[in-house]
């Protein structure tokens, strides 16, 4: 009778620490073995360690979220169309686009006609001093928080329905932000 009790005594042990071992190791598998896929809801790239500060210049919006982009010399069909991803996109906000600052950033090359109707069009523009026009030499657009760092950017895309869908993630993203943020 004994051997018996001493048996199901093991099976018991066994069946115990399987219980809770087994999640474990198969948790560290999942994560180890990049199984699990991160629950990231954001369309833009983060950005880290770049700021205006780090870049050496004023903030042209202080206390404001921005959406900055770069006026390149000659502004074809998708620079017309990011811009008006830009003012479409601040329009969607609704009551929060008080918040937020639609930027255009401009060079002593950019383009003449289009600099005459940004201010027709909604659209802030300043001067983009050396460090900012690197900075956005390789990004369509950037989103910046009210204490001045860079934190999200949107590559540049190709045709208009890219472009349409590229609104619309920046959309998500800024409402996500001013949804979380209480500053600015």
């Amino acid at each position: 009778m004994n051997s018996h009790n001493n048996g199901t005594a093991k099976r018991t042990l066994w069946l115990l620490l399987g219980a809770f071992i087994l999640p474990v190791v198969l948790a560290y598998l999942y994560l180890t073995q990049g199984w699990y896929q991160s629950g990231a809801t954001n369309k833009g790239q983060l950005l880290n360690n770049l700021s205006y500060q780090s870049l050496a210049v004023s903030n042209p919006a202080e206390r404001q979220w921005q959406v900055i982009t770069l006026l390149p010399a000659h502004c074809d069909s998708n620079c017309q169309d990011r811009l008006a991803t830009l003012r479409q996109t601040h329009i969607a906000l609704g009551r929060e686009q008080d918040r937020v600052v639609p930027l255009v950033y401009l060079t002593d090359q950019s383009d003449p006609d289009i600099r005459g109707e940004l201010a027709s069009q909604a659209l802030r523009a300043a001067g983009a001093e050396m460090p900012v026009q690197q900075a956005l030499a390789d990004v369509a657009m950037v989103v910046v928080d009210p204490l001045g760092q860079w934190v999200m950017a949107y590559p540049a895309v190709q045709g208009t329905e890219a472009q349409i869908q590229q609104g619309r993630d920046l959309l998500s993203d800024l409402r996500k932000l001013l949804k979380l943020s209480r500053i600015g």
